[in-house]
């Protein structure tokens, strides 16, 4: 399987890199992409990739937190790291009208020219969206044909708003988020509707280990999600689906290597 969503920049990690990716080998985690929210977390990624190569890869981009950040010379600073062959997608990037930390008229910036960037290089374009998909599909009507790969990840959405994103062609990224109610906006029955060839999984560590959802680990790894634990969420789709484990642990570890060019 391959984990589509780590933040191994973030500062839970500083101190044990190394075991937590030896963790995440042990359980049979085959790689994993380290996505970015902003240009000097997208370096830092990219030098992690350098140490463990063929192994880990990286994403290169602003996050709707961080869009107040976007400058003038932010697209040259992204087109310069998108010439690092660790790096394989401009992200995370995206709409948060949510916690809205920026603003919409900056988070609306910083998307659209990320999307021109990723339509403009043939790179695939990794997204967040969270209470914002009405702005979201109206950007994404204008890109859709002119991005090759999009993938969206922590997807929470309803039955309506993930039958948009297959229309548009998305792989869909699936974590912990889906499975819990308290944040979940439609039914986990869903997941039946996902195409097995555009299904992605991610643990988005450090976050998204829930207390209430997995108290023992929860306790075991003192509050913090890593790679090594993505065979529960694998478990937790495989229960609604027709599919088995290994055939959807394969594929999935497929899609990512395909949509991410890693073959």
């Amino acid at each position: 399987m391959f984990d589509i969503s780590v933040n191994l920049t973030n500062k839970q990690f500083k101190k044990d890199i190394s075991t937590v990716i030896n963790r995440a080998i042990k359980n049979k985690v085959n790689g994993m992409l380290i996505i970015s929210c902003n240009l000097k977390d997208s370096l830092n990624a990219y030098n992690i990739t350098k140490k463990y190569k063929n192994y880990c890869w990286s994403t290169v981009g602003i996050h709707p937190h961080y869009a107040n950040l976007w400058e003038n010379n932010s697209i040259n600073k992204i087109e310069k790291l998108l010439k690092y062959k660790n790096i394989v997608a401009i992200g995370e990037c995206g709409l948060d009208f949510y916690r809205n930390f920026s603003s919409q008229k900056k988070q609306l910036l910083a998307f659209n020219t990320q999307l021109e960037l990723a339509a403009s290089y043939s790179v695939p374009i990794y997204l967040h969206c969270r209470n914002a998909f009405s702005f979201f599909f109206k950007i994404l009507k204008f890109w859709n044909y002119k991005i090759s790969k999009i993938i969206i990840h922590c997807f929470s959405g309803n039955k309506y708003e993930l039958e948009k994103c297959l229309d548009m062609n998305m792989s869909i990224g699936l974590s912990e988020l889906f499975f819990n109610k308290k944040y979940r906006i439609g039914s986990i029955n869903d997941v039946e509707l996902i195409p097995k060839e555009k299904l992605l999984i991610g643990t988005d560590s450090p976050f998204l280990l829930f207390k209430e959802m997995y108290f023992k680990i929860y306790k075991k790894f003192k509050g913090r999600n890593e790679p090594s634990l993505l065979p529960n969420l694998l478990k937790k789709i495989v229960s609604l689906r027709e599919e088995t484990y290994s055939i959807l642990d394969i594929q999935t570890e497929k899609n990512a290597f395909n949509i991410f060019n890693l073959n």
